[in-house]
């Protein structure tokens, strides 16, 4: 019945059209590449950001998704990323991956502003035909289908030891899909926009952080959260999100390459008995963090005149020496 109450809702929102809906992560504080290919290795040169995240728990057919983010500083100014994620609602589910790249304009003092643009594609899966109708062998629920279509994402980046912020699309277009499963892609993206600050250094941390979505014909949504990080190790996380939904959650780091968390989200709402509590995983690899967030952004190379500077063919020349000693 849960199911059936969905896909009405899905329905009457959409009728002949169906929407994408872009990840809103609780823990999207250290894992910004995920909607926002220009903030790229901001945590450390190599890293993979991992969340799997089920949403309303207890309720048949309640969202649930896994996303991968990994990223390769390949110079100090740009880095290429890996973004995947699967999302699933009800009979509905989308994979998609793309391909990432981010260029850096860096200033004195580990300050820099990131350019990124992303492309890939997302395979829609509408198995209509699983569902449970309360009207035996409805015709709107007779198929299911199966689509590949192109997607791309833009995003920028401002990094600074004591402020960040960024402005991003991870999905500048939206599919729809007509009564016989033919889709079509319509310039519709999601528009995020998050911000955060660092206070204090090390035994504790405080890190407020904001991020805010939009997208047409539906109300702005926000996540507030603060986190509280002590002896550079370990964090605690509380927050609001404009549904009415409270935020809550902790992050360590177990070694200087592996940090591990979880938060969940509570509604208060009058649908808080019928949504249940969502709970959300995060993992992280990166080799290694880095110590310090004035880290970031530091010259690999520096010119006559103590001004930035990369030597690309001086890089060339390092790789292709390494490859000869290892043969």
């Amino acid at each position: 019945m849960i199911r059936v109450l969905i896909i009405a809702l899905f329905f009457s929102f959409s009728s002949q059209t169906f929407g994408q809906s872009n990840m809103r992560l609780s823990q999207l504080n250290f894992a910004q590449g995920m909607n926002n290919p220009a903030a790229l290795a901001i945590d450390g040169e190599i890293m993979v950001d991992m969340v799997a995240r089920n949403q309303w728990f207890g309720v048949d057919g309640a969202p649930w998704t896994f996303a991968l983010n990994g990223q390769y500083e390949l110079m100090s100014d740009m880095a290429v990323g890996l973004n995947v994620y699967h999302d699933r609602i009800g009979v509905i589910e989308t994979t998609s991956f793309s391909g990432q790249y981010s260029y850096r304009l860096l200033f004195e003092n580990a300050r820099a502003l990131n350019f990124g643009l992303g492309l890939g594609a997302d395979n829609f899966i509408l198995d209509y035909a699983s569902s449970t109708t309360t009207m035996l062998n409805d015709p709107a629920f007779a198929a299911s289908y199966y689509r590949l279509v192109f997607n791309s994402s833009v995003g920028l980046y401002y990094y600074s030891p004591s402020f960040y912020v960024g402005a991003s699309m991870p999905s500048m277009f939206n599919p729809t899909f007509n009564n016989n499963g033919k889709a079509s892609l319509v310039l519709d993206p999601h528009y995020y926009l998050s911000a955060g600050f660092y206070f204090g250094s090390g035994n504790y941390t405080f890190n407020p952080h904001l991020q805010i979505k939009a997208v047409r014909n539906a109300p702005i949504a926000g996540d507030l959260i603060l986190r509280n990080t002590f002896m550079g190790r370990f964090s605690l996380v509380l927050g609001y999100r404009t549904e009415n939904s409270l935020i809550a959650g902790f992050d360590i780091l177990i070694s200087p390459m592996v940090r591990a968390g979880y938060s969940f989200n509570y509604d208060v709402g009058r649908l808080s008995r019928v949504k249940g509590v969502s709970n959300e995983l995060y993992l992280g690899l990166a080799f290694p963090y880095r110590n310090d967030r004035n880290d970031f952004g530091k010259r690999r190379y520096v010119g006559n005149k103590g001004s930035f500077k990369n030597d690309y063919r001086r890089k060339t020349n390092r790789v292709n020496n390494r490859r000869l000693i290892h043969r």
